[in-house]
């Protein structure tokens, strides 16, 4: 099969869990086989993959059929890891070169593409060592939406970073005298170094062609791989990225067979937009010659053409997703096992545990599961049970029969109290720890440890939160009748997650107090997914602003638009569909319009949020200069509430717009007037007292815990050191701040990183390129106008004067005279401008001292910066 490049027109338990006992499922074993047999051929067509797509085989039904253990097991099957006495026999006889599994139980209506590529290229090492295209792309895109951060290893393995040093240093050096890699450095870092290498050598020279074998306009796509940012990271982008890498699949004759199994796609759908759904539609389409195998309780309809949230769709494209297609691979109804695979699983279950259980009670069983997995399960820990009490009872008919939710309730039944009220309780979470399951369960810690190697739950390893409970055993749980024995109420529910949004609140507190700003976060989105589930009571907030703790620590976190990834799409509940809204509309990933109608939405509720929604729906106008717009917001807010935090916006804006008379006027009389006059006088080329007072600034957040402030503050500093040299911070420094703020997702944050990295002059030209580049896309995504931002403004600025590079200067003219406006924050950057001969059109200001003697004072600043950078400094 000829694919075509991306881009292109055409293109652990106390015993075994039920899985492990796993039946036959010999009809979905039979299907997969002729699914594989059917796709070998096709990739031996020498025709190209066409514009249809017949590489996605989908098993689907209701919840507890047992569909996940059968992708699992498939897996296994295909790579000859069942017993030989399985009933499945032998493994396929069409051979699978490499075996992917990305897993979305995690998924709350997102999807990890990262993690999906990370999983394509570990597992297709197994075919070669080296795929130079794709990791090129793949070595860009990271670079870019994770500077700083090395390639990711594999089990260890190094061999990413490897790969593409090694690429690199044969590319570069066929290019010869132009650049080499010498002196990228070495180690874990010299892969994405060596790539940013590459990355400015290409936008240097935009006919350079790279002696590599690659689809043509390569080049042109490498480029498109170093654009995003960390703030957006285009996940669009990365299923072409996948694309390159079945683009390099489909050169190796014959064509390996590489199968991904996708399951759970059903979390795909808690996003009402379908957003990740369309990324993973996406995915798929991109890799025509790779075997999708996708398992989920919903048919996949991307046949249908009605579904224009979809990039790719319709019959045409997919029409081995028409119900009434005929050939494989297509979509298969998992079914309730049949009545001989049921006995199967039941006749295993008894000999593997040597459970009391007779001829005719398996009878009964089989009847009374319906061929559900799950129900035999439940049947199998209740059977355990009765065996574990020891006094030679059998099994009866009615141990075993009823709902499902009845034989939830004969497990429960049968385990400590104390056990019991631990394994209702984790029901809760969609993961967890056992200190939540302990504070929800009121119970002793552990009790939670003896109730998470209950079949039940399962574990995960290696996960902050590693244990869950499959959605329909979660689902009976939590939904049981309260009238039966030790049953929940819907209150008793709602205190059990008000006592673990406490516990979450613990975890929040002591991660602020560590500063682990990754473990805040989680644990505010842990405080959210409980509020979205189910009313709760929230313990108080320590600043009286605030009502509730959560509120408080979603505004005072590392980061609100941190929490996107980690939340729900939805809510059943009031309070939580207002922090839902209020997120959103603090992420720079929807449009501005939408973002001030979510802001304004909380604002007018009686949410606890909704004044933190008035002030963020104020800075969001202020960002796009409707300074009348933004003044009456917060004025609105002062006659809602007039505490100092409110009352202070006003000043603190018209000082933003260069009204210094009229900021220092609005601040008498309240605590603004501190700050206004900081920031003015740092505007007039005066910063001795922000220099003077910022430590004393720095320890206020730390001690109220106010984090993102914290950062942005931090984040100012080290610019500003760096172009004062108070001291200029060292590699170290900038490195160490930019990991906080990208485990933050704190954009701001990162900007500062990036500005005073170049400042500081740290890194080769092309670091530097890479860096002013990743900063300019940043700036234009978090200003929300696409227009030049003010910090990739001073990098771009300052480097030009050093390397004398006047034409770079004409161009950041024309690119700041498109701005409607400028703050106060450009003032420094006009006098630059001015001294280099290239002066700007005055934007209007209320000076409060002479202007000439703000000039002076930048220019004086910006020569001493360009001495100690090895620059004649102007006149």
């Amino acid at each position: 099969m000829k694919v075509a490049p991306p881009g292109s027109a055409s293109i652990h338990a106390l015993n075994a869990h039920a899985g492990d006992l796993f039946t036959d499922r010999n009809s979905e074993a039979r299907v997969f086989d002729a699914a594989l047999a059917t796709f070998r051929s096709l990739l031996d067509d020498e025709g190209d993959a066409g514009t249809a797509r017949r590489n996605a085989l989908v098993f689907y039904g209701v919840g507890g059929v047992g569909k996940s253990t059968l992708s699992a097991r498939l897996q296994s099957w295909a790579a000859g890891e069942l017993e030989g006495s399985d009933h499945w026999g032998a493994p396929p006889k069409t051979h699978i070169d490499a075996a992917v599994r990305i897993d979305l139980h995690r998924s709350a209506g997102q999807v990890d593409m990262m993690s999906a590529l990370i999983a394509l290229r570990d597992n297709v090492s197994r075919i070669r060592r080296k795929w130079p295209v794709f990791d090129l792309a793949f070595a860009a895109y990271w670079s870019a939406i994770r500077p700083g951060q090395s390639l990711p290893t594999f089990d260890g393995r190094d061999e990413l970073n490897s790969a593409v040093s090694d690429t690199i240093s044969d590319l570069l050096g066929d290019i010869g005298s132009v650049v080499s890699i010498a002196g990228a450095g070495t180690g874990a870092g010299l892969g994405i170094r060596a790539v940013n290498k590459l990355i400015g050598e290409i936008r240097r020279r935009r006919d350079l062609r790279l002696a590599l074998r690659a689809f043509d306009g390569f080049e042109s796509f490498l480029l498109r791989c170093a654009q995003p940012g960390p703030a957006d990271d285009d996940l669009m982008l990365a299923t072409e990225i996948a694309g390159t890498l079945s683009w390099e699949i489909a050169q190796i004759q014959p064509s390996p067979l590489v199968v991904v199994f996708l399951d759970t796609t059903e979390r795909l759908h808690m996003d009402p937009r379908r957003a990740a759904e369309g990324y993973v539609n996406s995915l798929v389409h991109q890799m025509p010659n790779v075997l999708f195998v996708m398992t989920g309780r919903n048919k996949m309809k991307w046949h249908d053409e009605t579904r224009t949230e979809l990039p790719y769709r319709g019959i045409w494209t997919w029409p081995g997703l028409n119900p009434s297609a005929q050939e494989e691979p297509r979509q298969h109804r998992v079914g309730d096992l049949s009545p001989s695979d049921a006995r199967s699983l039941i006749l295993r279950a008894r000999a593997q545990s040597d459970l009391p259980i007779s001829d005719e009670v398996v009878a009964q069983l089989v009847t009374a599961s319906r061929g559900l997995p799950q129900y035999i399960e439940l049947a199998r820990q209740v059977a355990i049970s009765i065996k574990g009490a020891g006094n030679g009872r059998v099994v009866k008919k009615a141990d075993v029969t009823g709902s499902l939710g009845t034989l939830v309730q004969r497990v429960l039944d049968d385990i400590p109290l104390d056990e019991q009220r631990a394994v209702r309780a984790s029901a809760l979470f969609r993961t967890c720890d056992v200190a939540l399951i302990a504070a929800a369960a009121d119970v002793d810690r552990g009790a939670a440890e003896r109730a998470v190697l209950r079949p039940m739950i399962e574990r995960h390893a290696g996960e902050r939160f590693p244990y869950r409970m499959h959605d329909a055993i979660r689902d009976a749980i939590r939904h049981a009748d309260y009238a039966v024995e030790n049953g929940w109420s819907e209150s008793d529910w709602e205190r059990a997650a008000t006592r673990a949004a406490a516990e979450a609140q613990h975890i929040h507190d002591d991660a602020k107090r560590q500063e682990s700003h990754r473990e805040v976060l989680d644990a505010i989105a842990i405080a959210i997914s409980l509020a979205c589930d189910q009313d709760i009571i929230l313990g108080k907030a320590t600043n009286t602003s605030y009502e509730d703790w959560l509120s408080q620590a979603i505004v005072y976190g590392p980061s609100v638009q941190g929490l996107l990834a980690r939340i729900p799409t939805s809510s059943s509940t009031e309070y939580g569909r207002r922090v839902l809204e209020f997120v959103s509309g603090k992420s720079i990933q929807i449009p501005m319009r939408d973002r001030l109608i979510l802001l304004r939405t909380v604002f007018d509720s009686n949410h606890p949020l909704r004044l933190p929604a008035g002030r963020h729906l104020g800075y969001a106008l202020k960002l796009t200069h409707r300074w009348e717009e933004a003044l009456a917001v917060f004025d609105e807010l002062v006659a809602i509430d007039p505490s100092d935090v409110n009352s202070r916006q006003r000043p603190l804006l018209l000082s933003t717009a260069r009204r210094f008379a009229d900021a220092q006027v609005s601040a008498g009389g309240t605590d603004a007037m501190e700050s206004v006059r900081r920031t003015t006088e740092y505007a007039h080329g005066l910063p001795n007292r922000y220099f003077i007072e910022v430590e004393v600034k720095l320890a206020k957040y730390r001690k109220l815990g106010r984090h993102r402030e914290l950062l942005e503050e931090l984040g100012d500093l080290l610019v500003r050191q760096a172009f004062f040299d108070r001291p200029s911070p060292g590699p170290h420094d900038i490195d160490a701040f930019m990991e906080q703020a990208e485990l933050s997702g704190h954009v701001y944050g990162m900007r500062c990183a990036m500005l005073a990295k170049c400042l500081s002059r740290q890194g080769t030209k092309s670091d530097l390129i890479e860096t002013r580049t990743q900063l300019d896309v940043l700036d234009r995504q978090a200003g929300g106008m696409d227009s030049i931002g003010f910090r990739y403004a001073f990098a771009e600025i300052c480097d030009s004067l050093i390397s004398g590079e006047r034409q770079r200067l004409r161009d950041v003219r024309t690119e700041i005279e498109k701005l409607d406006f400028r703050t106060r924050s450009w003032i420094p950057l006009e006098c630059f401008m001015e001294v280099a001969g290239f002066p700007l059109t005055p934007t209007p200001t209320q000076w409060l001292q002479p202007e000439v003697a703000v000039r002076t004072r930048w220019r004086d600043f910006l020569n001493r910066y360009l001495i100690r950078h090895g620059s004649a400094p102007l006149d």
